[in-house]
């Protein structure tokens, strides 16, 4: 029988010690209830594929035209690239640092992290600080705020309906599948999975 890990409860912090729960078992945290383990490893495969696919569009999705408009004769597009660098020059540097942080930086970081930890469990690897990427890849979870910014956008596309053209930009599909790339990469991660396999292959 394998000896007794602490485990850190999501929600509460509390740390339990527990072992791997068994295939087809829950563990939860005696203090608020939440879901400490759940029975069977979830393959990191999946989680990479789901990493390096919002890799790949993430650049088009911050770069391409999102919207599309005419108002009053005028044409325009914006892009979230365009979005932070107006906040910059209109005098919202606190506001411009803090959508940059939670839409560009912080979804980006955590796709990285995600790929080098999934990456190195699906090929038997160990990175150099492969402990700070998989607390990279965690933390950044509650700072990936990409859905956030994507509600202003519509909230923006209703309101100008009535006042002007409005088209949808190819960017707002990059965007669109970057949220459940980001979505899903939450979801798929396993980072129990990831310090069992560094516990592992230490010395």
């Amino acid at each position: 029988m394998s000896s007794l890990s602490p485990i850190a409860c999501p929600d509460c912090d509390l740390l339990v010690n527990a072992q791997v729960a068994p295939t087809g078992s829950r563990l939860s945290c005696p203090r608020c209830g939440a879901a400490l383990s759940e029975g069977g490893a979830r393959d990191p495969q999946y989680a990479l594929v789901a990493a390096v696919t919002g890799l790949i569009v993430f650049l088009p999705a911050v770069a391409l035209p999102i919207l599309q408009f005419t108002l009053a004769g005028q044409r325009g597009s914006n892009t979230l690239l365009a979005g932070v660098a107006r906040l910059w020059q209109e005098g919202f540097p606190a506001l411009a640092l803090l959508v940059c942080l939670c839409s560009l930086i912080a979804p980006f970081i955590q796709l990285l992290a995600t790929v080098v930890v999934s990456g190195s469990q699906y090929t038997g690897t160990l990175p150099r600080a492969y402990p700070r990427w998989i607390k990279s890849a965690v933390f950044l979870q509650h700072w990936s705020m990409l859905e956030v910014y994507a509600i202003g956008i519509l909230v923006a596309y209703v309101k100008m309906m009535d006042t002007g053209d409005v088209m949808i930009g190819n960017g707002s599909y990059c965007l669109a599948a970057l949220i459940l790339c980001l979505i899903a990469t939450s979801l798929l991660f396993d980072p129990a999975s990831a310090w069992r396999y560094w516990e592992k292959r230490q010395p």
